[in-house]
């Protein structure tokens, strides 16, 4: 029986915590698993920002009001940053 090292055991965990975290956002934000990754993916390749247009796309259901749109992009937008900044650029960084 193979044992991990160190190393594997806490790779195999971040995974699952990663897992556990995307999962949370986007069920709390109510937004799109599959958008949310692909946004997240071209955040990452491009390292640009997302417009605010495309975070709120995310958003699966009805769409906030003009008067709420500035404040729920930039709300999703901080969470999505917060997200990658501790589970793909903590890690790799």
């Amino acid at each position: 029986m193979p044992t991990l090292t160190i190393s594997q055991e806490f790779e195999k965990y971040w995974i699952i915590e990663q897992d556990k975290a995307f999962l949370q956002l986007v069920d709390e934000e109510k937004l799109s698993k599959a958008r949310t990754q692909a946004l997240i993916e071209r955040f990452l390749y491009s390292e640009e920002q997302p417009m605010r247009e495309e975070i709120l796309e995310l958003l699966e259901g009805e769409k906030p009001t003009l008067l709420l749109r500035k404040k729920t992009g930039d709300k999703i937008l901080a969470r999505i940053k917060d997200f990658v900044e501790t589970f793909i650029n903590g890690v790799a960084g």
